[in-house]
């Protein structure tokens, strides 16, 4: 799984993410951008939220979303 993300992407904890904060084990969200003070670090605005959070990369996992056609 690739670290790499743009803003848009939706997202979720990986296993590594749920183990380190398992308050956000359950909680999806969607990039919104890259800190400006942690190179290794995404902002994401988790779903019900009303300001972003700012996660490691390595917690976070790409949800590949099923276009129906």
């Amino acid at each position: 799984m690739t670290s790499d993300f743009s803003i848009g992407d939706r997202v979720q904890l990986s296993a590594l993410g749920a183990s380190r904060c398992p308050r956000l084990a359950d909680k999806t969200g969607t990039i919104v951008g890259q800190s400006s003070v942690y190179v290794n670090c995404a902002r994401v605005l988790l779903d019900g939220n009303k300001s972003p959070t700012t996660i490691h990369r390595d917690y976070l996992e790409a949800i590949l979303s099923v276009i129906a056609e």
